[in-house]
């Protein structure tokens, strides 16, 4: 058996009960299989082997006589880089998905240049809940209150997108929605039932949603919504695996099983959603497989599109090991973060280095590192600050970013350091912080007093030093200001890689504690 037989092996199965509603359940069995994604971030090296998972899901459906719909929940798109952003909107065409709800990241272009990478994609781009105030614009052209698909075998599906209510939050500036709006909560479940409601009319019972609404609100629209069989979601980065009874499987008003899943975030994994519908399109079976988007290879199309765009990257270095990344990337140490920040203090020449867990969207695995590998990393393209940064906001910033621990979202993540150790109990709180100099000498903060005039030289990025977060206390006034670098942390990675002389590891050193 193969790691990849393996892993679907271990996955759940849900079975619809014999006992429950059974006189609903129709005789006719119809066999999909969903390939899904959600929040690759922009993740061009993750992208290349989802195109080839894409494929041998498509094989796999149609050796099991499957209907196979490859669908995804939003945030293919991220940051400013226009040609990284047209090599996502290649991406979708080349793994060959029918559907895809637009996420906040979709925006950070502007929504006229998204418009535009998209008007050209035989991908259905879904969003039920926006409002344009011009419908003339690329954009407001192209995108579908929902679409209706037909399998292989002949059956309807019907699928319906939705974006955050919370978008305007969820961007660095309102202008680049260019007046783009999106319902609330409330506004937006009752025109998913009127959506539902005209697709039932059209005599399609398989009904799908693709959502980038978060899981807890994903829940809550299952549950309140009659018609919707399968959401598909994203924005809040779970990875579900398998299927677990009132958690991702729940029950409509009516009573009908609803199957809820994401694949995490960045591309790392996708997902393989097996179903049987009877003829009422009731679902009656489902598994759903999890699975690890680094047992592929790269496809070398999506390469050669890539390297068209992008130009070829260039080789910088050998990685030998790296630790795995934190499921839970927001409230762990991280080892890519780690590696970075300790280049950055010592590449600039700093006493700390402060970045936010958010920041950190990829990783790279073993073998040959490229530039775009580290870029990849480092999406969004902020510049960085050394700062004047006295210890009472240092100490503030840390508790405030612990919090994230007993938050509900894990927001917005614990801070990740170079030339700092610390330890936090379950809750969050800050129990201890100790500076390390550059000889290693470490020093205790006082956390409960710290001492306002002792003041430490930091690197952070402009999202940083904007007080991004709600982190006012890390906000810098001109004064406090020591340089501005035209760059990224990528950069000042990759120039520090190309100084190792030899294979290198990313690994924790357990800077950062979380008492259990």
């Amino acid at each position: 058996m193969n790691i990849l037989a393996q892993q679907l092996s271990k996955q759940g199965i849900y079975q619809y009960p014999a006992d429950r509603y059974n006189s609903n359940i129709g005789e006719k069995k119809t066999k999909t299989s969903i390939f899904y994604i959600n929040d690759i971030h922009g993740q061009v090296p993750k992208m290349q082997r989802l195109v080839s998972a894409s494929h041998h899901a498509g094989l796999n459906a149609a050796n099991n006589g499957s209907d196979i719909l490859k669908v995804c929940a939003g945030d293919t798109f991220i940051g400013t880089d226009e040609k990284r952003n047209l090599a996502a909107a290649r991406f979708l065409d080349t793994a060959g998905i029918h559907a895809h709800a637009l996420g906040n990241h979709e925006f950070d272009i502007t929504a006229s240049i998204c418009g535009n990478l998209l008007k050209n994609s035989n991908v259905k781009t879904l969003g039920m809940n926006l409002n344009f105030p011009n419908n003339n614009t690329p954009l407001a052209k192209n995108v579908l209150r929902s679409t209706v698909i037909y399998g292989t075998s002949g059956e309807k599906y019907g699928l319906i997108g939705v974006q955050p209510s919370d978008l305007a939050s969820r961007i660095k500036k309102k202008e680049i929605l260019e007046g783009i709006t999106t319902d609330d909560k409330e506004q937006t479940i009752i025109e998913l039932q009127e959506e539902v409601n005209k697709l039932k009319q059209q005599g399609i019972n398989k009904i799908i949603l693709l959502s980038h609404e978060g899981y807890s609100v994903e829940q809550e629209i299952a549950q309140r919504v009659n018609g919707i069989d399968v959401i598909i979601g994203g924005h809040s980065h779970d990875l579900i695996e398998g299927v677990t009874d009132g958690e991702n499987l729940v029950y409509s008003p009516t009573g009908e099983p609803v199957i809820i899943t994401q694949a995490g975030r960045d591309g790392n994994h996708y997902g393989i959603l097996n179903l049987e519908f009877d003829d009422k399109g009731q679902v009656t079976y489902v598994q759903n497989n999890v699975m690890d988007t680094n047992l592929h290879n790269p496809n070398m199309v999506m390469t050669k599109i890539v390297d068209s765009i992008l130009g070829k990257s260039p080789e910088i270095g050998v990685l030998n090991h790296v630790d795995p990344i934190p499921k839970n990337n927001l409230l762990e140490e991280n080892p890519w973060a780690d590696f970075v920040a300790d280049a950055l203090r010592k590449n600039l020449d700093a006493d700390i280095v402060l970045i936010n867990s958010a920041n950190f969207r990829g990783s790279v695995d073993h073998g040959i590192v490229t530039e775009r590998d580290i870029t990849s990393i480092f999406p969004f393209n902020n510049k960085l600050f050394k700062v004047k940064l006295n210890e009472k906001d240092l100490v503030e910033a840390i508790k405030q970013c612990g919090k994230s621990l007993s938050a509900k979202n894990s927001k917005p993540g614990i801070m990740q350091v170079s030339g700092l150790t610390y330890t936090l109990n379950s809750q969050g709180d800050l129990t201890s912080l100790y500076y390390i100099d550059k000889q290693g000498n470490k020093k205790q903060i006082d956390i409960n007093n710290p001492d306002e005039d002792k003041v430490y030289t930091a690197i952070y990025d402009e999202f940083l030093v904007g007080g991004g977060d709600d982190l006012e206390m890390l906000k810098r006034d001109d004064d406090e200001i020591i340089e501005r670098y035209p760059f990224d942390k990528d950069k000042v990675t990759i120039e520090y890689i190309k100084s190792l002389s030899r294979p290198f590891d990313v690994h924790t050193d357990e800077r950062i504690k979380i008492q259990k």
